[in-house]
């Protein structure tokens, strides 16, 4: 396999696994959006202390109380009979922002409010079921505009409480962190398969470069000389006897 697709390949997967990791902590951060949602400060209590703590010293949300039941009117007398039955005290409560509307005139005290402006009006629309699915209704706040302090509360029946500007962090926090894992590990996952593909097409298409890199190597000295060097054959020289013929027969 060519080298630059081994690359390719490489990085495809690298980036799809840091892709579903992404996506699986987008996804597990669903449960604790949900239990941001329902974080109480007092659950099922008749009576407590809550820190308020306006971070940015301009005053705070404050906190909203519900309790279990439903929205009906079994008397007519067009309020939600949840809110009859409750009466919340607020016996310790630290200054408020009299900059902010309604503030001065409610000084920390709790207040009836189910809708906007609509106090425990008995109307269809004039309804809070944003906790249902435990049962519970909203009938009313208090603490709007507080600043740092102790806030204090007596209830004839047991109440929820949740910090609102507290709930309200919480959930802006997890709920960029849904959206970055969800972003980034989709994205991851697109790009890793993007890569994944490409990197298989080249590996099909392009040549392994192993025969590409193979260098000439020149004989061995010793054998360029062998082959440059002539074999010479010596001559060979025939000598014949001398042939010194018969000696002279006689004497003197």
């Amino acid at each position: 396999m060519h080298t630059a697709a081994k690359v390719v390949l490489i990085l495809g997967a690298v980036i799809s696994v840091i892709g579903i990791v992404g996506f699986a902590l987008g996804a597990g951060q669903i449960d604790d959006l949900e239990d941001s949602w329902n974080t109480f400060e007092y659950e099922n209590a008749t009576n407590g202390t809550i820190m308020i703590e306006d971070v940015d010293g301009k005053g705070d949300i404050g906190l909203t109380f519900w309790v279990k039941g439903v929205y009906e009117d079994k008397d007519g007398d067009d309020i939600w009979d949840v809110c009859q039955n409750t009466n919340v005290t607020i016996t310790e409560s630290p200054d408020v922002n009299n900059s902010w509307e309604w503030a001065e005139l409610l000084d920390g005290n709790f207040y009836y409010e189910v809708q906007a402006n609509q106090q425990c009006d008995a109307n269809n629309k004039n309804t809070n079921y944003d906790r249902d699915d435990k049962g519970l209704v909203k009938i009313g706040r208090a603490c709007w505009g507080c600043y740092e302090g102790n806030v204090s509360f007596e209830s004839n029946q047991s109440v929820w409480v949740t910090y609102d500007e507290k709930v309200g962090e919480e959930i802006a926090e997890d709920g960029f962190l849904v959206v970055l894992g969800f972003g980034l590990g989709g994205g991851g996952i697109c790009c890793g398969v993007l890569f994944l593909i490409i990197g298989g097409i080249m590996a099909l298409t392009m040549k392994d470069n192993k025969n590409q890199d193979m260098m000439y190597m020149p004989p061995a000295g010793n054998q360029m000389l062998s082959a440059q060097t002539p074999t010479v054959t010596p001559n060979q020289t025939h000598m014949s006897q001398p042939d010194f013929g018969n000696p002279p027969q006689g004497g003197l």
